[in-house]
């Protein structure tokens, strides 16, 4: 079992590609299957981010100068929720997808680089190897169980809410929720 950076490493690299592809191509149904499949790979990504690894990086991270980073990268992910559906609704065909298509990459090569180099540096010193491995396993059964709801026709549709809801739900409502898994899993720890 990969641990939990070099899990988060190969989503970056897989998102990363389809977006190369997307900025390289210009027809409009490859464009629209793209676009589907980094949705689907950046809103999983983003949900074990925030759901697990963010809120165990937020309890160690906790009393050191490093603890700014899980608050960037949250706003960061705030705004990738705000130009994906953007990029969505516009015409395959058009410069306006062009240019949405290039923003969102801007965006996300930017989170890409500060996370792997600041906040995954960070968290090498936070966690050890095992510590690692343990998030890796945790991170890697709720990408298995959120995989499963995009696959799942009868749970598709509670998985297009969530994003809704992901979407709409401001910063501070994704702050709140990281700030409340790291103190149960500071209290754990006790």
């Amino acid at each position: 079992m990969p641990n939990a950076i070099t899990m988060l490493k190969a989503d970056h690299t897989a998102v990363k590609r389809l977006l190369k592809e997307l900025n390289s191509t210009t027809a409009p149904k490859s464009r629209e299957q793209l676009v589907a499949r980094i949705e689907r790979e950046v809103k999983t990504h983003s949900q074990i981010e925030e759901e697990v690894f963010y809120p165990a990086y937020k309890a160690a991270a906790e009393r050191t100068d490093k603890l700014g980073l899980v608050y960037e990268a949250a706003e960061e992910h705030h705004l990738v929720d705000i130009e994906l559906p953007s990029l969505k609704a516009a015409n395959p065909k058009s410069h306006e997808f062009e240019a949405k298509a290039k923003v969102l990459m801007d965006l996300l090569e930017h989170h890409i680089k500060e996370e792997e180099g600041q906040m995954f540096t960070a968290a090498r010193q936070l966690f050890d190897d095992e510590q690692l491995r343990e998030l890796g396993e945790l991170m890697q059964a709720r990408k298995e169980t959120i995989e499963a709801m995009w696959e799942s026709p009868f749970l598709r549709p509670m998985k297009k809410l969530q994003g809704v809801v992901q979407k709409l739900a401001p910063v501070k409502v994704k702050n709140a929720k990281i700030a409340l898994a790291a103190k149960a899993i500071r209290e754990e720890a006790r």
